[in-house]
């Protein structure tokens, strides 16, 4: 029952970018993460766009002039106040999460028609700070800001027309609007206008202008919409098969600090997608991957001093990266820990503990450790011999289309263990396993054969 350890593989899987909405928590490269609305504050960012407008200077200037160096500043005369810029009050009084006095700002200037007033409302209302949670008053300041030019209040229009959060949803109107803050440079609203081209919401379906939409959004520093071009790229999915283009777009997100971007970056190294193959270099993003807590990271690593891929082989260090994976629920990484106990590499034998990590992985539907459930029940390897349990991880494994567990489903059959002899049912596991090109298998049909069976 001798198996090599499972190698080095691209395990990544190909992002797609979800329903239309910044709030809506989504996955890619195995991270679960939503987008927060904008922070709070007037110097806001969208992605890595354009840093909005201070308050006061959609019509005028607060505070032009700049503040001299401390050495040239005059101290106050007795009884004069310093005025204080109300951007800083305003951010200070968020920093405390002071949300009354944040509301007395800017409700004054959003009754002098300042769109960046009414923008801050707008989130109090939509985030419950300092009030109850209000989706229907936060649309309505939003609708007054976006109507006045502000782009972030814009994109939030749209995002809450597109979901139906204190409006009725309408996604036509939700693409005006989200034009209208892609004019303005906000990145998520290049985001939403390809999610919108891609899926048809909204909008006649057009994969070619969702893509030149993603490339903006990409282009403009969000990472996500990089991680997900640049594996379309390398996959061909929706455009054309363009490996370089892939991995360009892969790096751009690992030079911004996206921590899934370095596990791609690594698997790009190690199988030569889109650059050259270069061991070295894999095994330092997919260790900084690893550092950063991606469990399948963790398994690499493990396999990369297995197989000495990058760095020198040392099954100690393979041992305790195999363990990491393991423990965070990878299930080759659980079966490899049972081969390695049950052969001794690297390490002294260990039947028991090879029998509890093929048991966690087999649990997690690896049809493999299944398969080698079964044998260590038939051998009481391990474990005490029980050719019902046996039986049950065999049958477990063939469901699956695994061919050894098959040809062993035959082999239970034919001679009885774990249930009735059934030559009938034999035959038909060993056809079924030959098929799927199991050379024992094969032999024992043409012993059946011989035996007129």
């Amino acid at each position: 029952m001798k198996m090599v350890i499972s190698k080095l593989l691209l395990i990544s899987t190909i992002i797609f970018i979800p329903a239309i909405t910044q709030a809506e928590p989504h996955s890619h490269g195995g991270r679960v993460h939503s987008h927060p609305l904008p922070k709070q504050g007037y110097y806001h960012k969208h992605g890595n766009g354009p840093v909005g407008k201070p308050i006061g200077q959609q019509k005028r200037q607060v505070n032009r002039r700049a503040a001299a160096p401390a050495q040239n500043r005059r101290t106050p005369a007795r009884g004069q106040q310093r005025r204080i810029d109300p951007n800083t009050q305003l951010q200070n009084a968020y920093k405390r999460r002071d949300y009354a006095t944040v509301f007395k700002i800017a409700s004054a200037f959003a009754k002098r028609g300042d769109p960046a007033g009414m923008y801050v409302l707008g989130q109090l209302a939509l985030l419950g700070q300092g009030q109850r949670k209000n989706p229907k008053l936060a649309y309505t300041w939003f609708k007054k800001s976006a109507d006045k030019g502000h782009p972030g209040s814009q994109y939030l229009v749209a995002s809450l027309l597109a979901t139906g959060t204190g409006v009725g949803k309408n996604l036509r109107y939700a693409h005006k609007y989200y034009l209208l803050a892609a004019k303005k440079g906000i990145p998520d609203a290049f985001r939403s206008l390809g999610i919108m081209y891609e899926n048809g919401q909204g909008v006649k379906k057009n994969l070619a202008q969702s893509i030149r939409y993603y490339e903006q959004a990409a282009n403009k520093g969000l990472t996500d919409v990089q991680l997900m071009m640049g594996e379309r790229y390398m996959k061909g999915i929706g455009v054309k098969r363009n490996p370089g283009k892939g991995f360009n777009f892969i790096r751009k997100a690992s030079q911004a600090g996206d921590p899934n971007a370095d596990y791609l970056m690594g698997l790009a190294y190690a199988n030569g997608i889109g650059t050259r193959k270069n061991p070295a270099l894999a095994f330092k993003y997919i260790s900084k991957a690893e550092k950063r807590g991606n469990p399948d990271a963790a398994y690499d690593i493990a396999s990369m001093y297995t197989q000495g891929i990058g760095v020198k082989k040392n099954m100690g260090q393979a041992i305790k990266y195999y363990k990491k994976a393991a423990k965070k629920g990878v299930p080759l990484a659980q079966h490899n820990l049972g081969l390695i106990y049950l052969q001794g590499i690297g390490t002294a034998k260990n039947e028991k503990a090879a029998f509890s990590w093929f048991s966690q992985a087999a649990k997690k539907g690896l049809p493999l450790s299944q398969y080698f459930l079964g044998d260590l029940y038939v051998d009481g390897v391990g474990v005490k011999k029980n050719y019902g349990q046996a039986l049950n991880w065999y049958k477990r494994a063939a469901a699956k289309n695994f061919p050894p567990a098959q040809y062993s489903m035959g082999a239970m059959y034919a001679n009885g263990y774990g249930t009735r002899r059934n030559m009938q049912l034999a035959k038909q596991w060993f056809q079924k396993a030959a098929k799927n090109g199991n050379q024992k298998a094969k032999n024992a049909l043409a012993v059946l054969k011989k035996r007129g069976l």
